[in-house]
């Protein structure tokens, strides 16, 4: 497909920016909403898959298959057209996005999509807070290879301590801490030690008592977001199973190989991951459009960008009020889906002139897992926790997959994972995880060849 200049080609064009819950969910509705109208519908995405982001933990333990939950966005949206490439300038005056295409982009010339309607759904890009070494140094799971990466990053310190006879040292590559105790934090240390728990049976030199799982949560309870009781019950959880939490301390400097809080305390570690949340995409901020502090787009009841008819903004990277409550909505999956497909509804109302529909949506429940077949749940005010939470939250996620292929997949490895343990292969393959930077840092620092 051919796309020119707006007005030299019938039907609209819609481009919608972005791969994750927002974009793919607008696309999926708006292909059923115009079924019987000829409209364009165009994805602009790093990869040519969709990633169920809610059980990205999971691949860290091995409890299911990473392309488990990968869905081709071509099979999700077959009536959209895939760019499968990084955008790198946005020109809402011109009607203009620019893109890199294809796996070698320094080889590729930039590419212009022209559009009629432009869906901002770019997606958040991990938060440091200013905190010194965090980017640099600290493993973050917001993508799937990095997520894959620390996995094998894990496994690697497995072999290296199984092999070790200075027993600091031991214990330096067996420690993990996690900055943040929001829910994605609280699961990762949970599959973290699911991982290790499962793993030391096949290391003959390795006991329980050498791991040392950490959790820095700058609050005075694990996932604020949820009520305080859960919070309580998953800081019993983890530290039932040996994992320290600890509460109201605040991680103010990460360096190679260990973390310094505001106490001045220090933990060494060969492991550092972060979860303290998302910021939007470095492209918003260059549109020229009205922003908040977080450098969120301000859009309208009816997710618009303001001065621009047909520019709409959702998920990590839009400012949506809940007018019952006058609060943002939460940047959750469930909400993004929601917005998403306001925005289609939308694009098809402006299409054929009918009124448009305002952003409503009642949360309807959080869940959490904590491992192990133990999980937290609030669902319409009700809390549940252990294994009824845990048998809630794979149910609703299980049912929430794209395509029922791949809700078979995950259901056969989690069944298997029942019986069997995960197998403990690594892959060297992918980016250089964050660990293997700074030994070559460290190394440098210390001025060995």
């Amino acid at each position: 497909m051919v796309w020119l200049r707006p007005g030299e080609r019938q039907p609209p064009r819609i481009l919608i920016l972005g791969g994750g819950f927002a974009g793919i969910y607008t696309a999926y509705e708006l292909q059923r909403r115009v079924r019987r109208n000829p409209v364009e519908i165009a994805i602009v995405n790093r990869e040519n898959f969709f990633v169920f982001y809610p059980l990205l933990p999971e691949i860290i333990s091995g409890s299911i298959a990473v392309e488990a939950i990968l869905n081709p966005i071509r099979l999700v949206v077959p009536g959209a057209t895939l760019y499968v490439g990084e955008v790198t300038d946005i020109d809402l005056a011109a009607r203009r996005v620019t893109i890199l295409h294809g796996l070698y982009q320094h080889q590729q010339s930039p590419r212009s999509l022209y559009y009629d309607h432009l869906v901002l759904a770019l997606g958040g890009v991990p938060a440091t807070f200013g905190i010194p070494g965090l980017a640099e140094y600290a493993f973050d799971v917001q993508r799937l290879s990095n997520a894959f990466a620390l996995r094998n990053h894990l496994i690697d310190v497995l072999e290296q301590a199984d092999i070790e006879t200075d027993p600091l040292e031991k214990r330096r590559l067996l420690t993990v801490v996690v900055i943040g105790g929001g829910a994605t934090g609280v699961e990762v240390a949970s599959e973290v030690w699911s991982l290790f728990r499962d793993a030391v049976r096949y290391y003959r030199h390795v006991e329980p008592d050498d791991f040392r799982v950490v959790v820095v949560q700058a609050a005075s309870r694990l996932i604020p977001e949820f009520p305080a009781e859960l919070g309580d019950y998953a800081a019993r959880v983890l530290r039932t199973r040996g994992v320290e939490v600890l509460l109201g301390r605040r991680v103010v400097r990460v360096e190679p190989e260990h973390v310094e809080l505001d106490d001045g305390s220090i933990i060494a570690a060969h492991t550092i991951i972060g979860s303290v949340g998302v910021q939007p995409n470095p492209l918003v901020g260059n549109l020229g459009v009205g922003l908040d502090p977080r450098g969120r787009i301000v859009v309208d009841q009816f997710l618009r960008v303001p001065g621009y008819d047909n520019v709409w903004a959702l998920g990590d990277n839009a400012l949506t009020i809940d007018p019952e409550t006058g609060e943002p909505y939460p940047q959750t999956a469930q909400h993004a889906v929601q917005e998403a497909k306001v925005v289609a509804r939308n694009i098809v109302a402006t299409l054929r002139g009918r009124p448009l529909r305002p952003m409503r949506y009642r949360a309807r429940g959080m869940l959490v897992s904590l491992g192990r077949r133990s999980a937290a749940a609030s669902i319409r005010g009700w809390t549940f926790s252990g294994f009824f939470a845990w048998w809630l939250w794979r149910t609703y996620y299980l049912s929430k997959l794209p395509r029922w292929e791949r809700r078979l997949r995950v259901a056969f490895d989690w069944t298997l994972d029942l019986f069997f343990p995960p197998e403990l292969v690594q892959l060297k393959v992918g980016q250089p995880a964050p660990a293997a930077r700074r030994l070559v840092r460290t190394a440098l620092r210390r001025g060995m060849p």
